[in-house]
């Protein structure tokens, strides 16, 4: 899952109205923050739990979920932090910015099905990432929807989608990890 926290004060995030184009940034709670879904969210950093010591489905948060569109097309970056190769959040004192990440290009159809709800589907890329995942390639589809989280909607959000949930199914190979 994806979210724009403390949306309009904060500037590191930028939710979509599901008509402008332009650029649009959400992102997730610190890895030591209680996100039942992102901690829970993948089986990707474990490499299907063909990691020694993990455990699917591990906790990552979207530091980013960046994306630009045009016309109905998005295109942009998931960059994947791997809080920890088990489920949960962390307890440790390692900064969000210092952990592994995994860097997901994507490009997909977007439509505005409502004021509540934009879906959208497509295709991705894995691109690498850093530590354990520099040489991580792949592809897949992903499809998700924006929403508002907010009891009273996006109406009260300036007609913006404050939230968004995804999906990503698809193969990857490590030429230096388990695969």
């Amino acid at each position: 899952m994806v979210h724009t926290p403390d949306w309009p004060a904060a500037t590191d995030v930028k939710p979509w109205d599901g008509q402008t184009d332009g650029t649009f940034t959400y992102g997730s709670i610190p890895c030591s923050g209680n996100a039942p879904v992102n901690n829970i969210s993948t089986d990707l950093p474990t490499y299907n739990t063909q990691v020694p010591g993990s455990r699917s489905p591990a906790s990552t948060r979207a530091h980013p979920f960046e994306f630009t569109v045009q016309a109905g097309k998005m295109k942009g970056r998931l960059v994947w932090t791997v809080c920890k190769l088990g489920g949960g959040p962390t307890t440790d004192d390692l900064p969000d910015a210092a952990r592994d990440k995994i860097y997901v290009d994507f490009e997909a159809t977007a439509t505005r099905v409502t004021a509540e709800e934009v879906v959208f589907s497509g295709s991705f890329k894995l691109a690498g990432g850093t530590g354990r995942y520099a040489d991580l390639t792949g592809e897949g589809t992903i499809a998700g929807y924006f929403f508002c989280f907010d009891p009273q909607g996006c109406a009260a959000n300036q007609g913006r989608y404050r939230d968004g949930q995804f999906v990503m199914f698809g193969t990857y190979y490590d030429p230096t990890g388990p695969n």
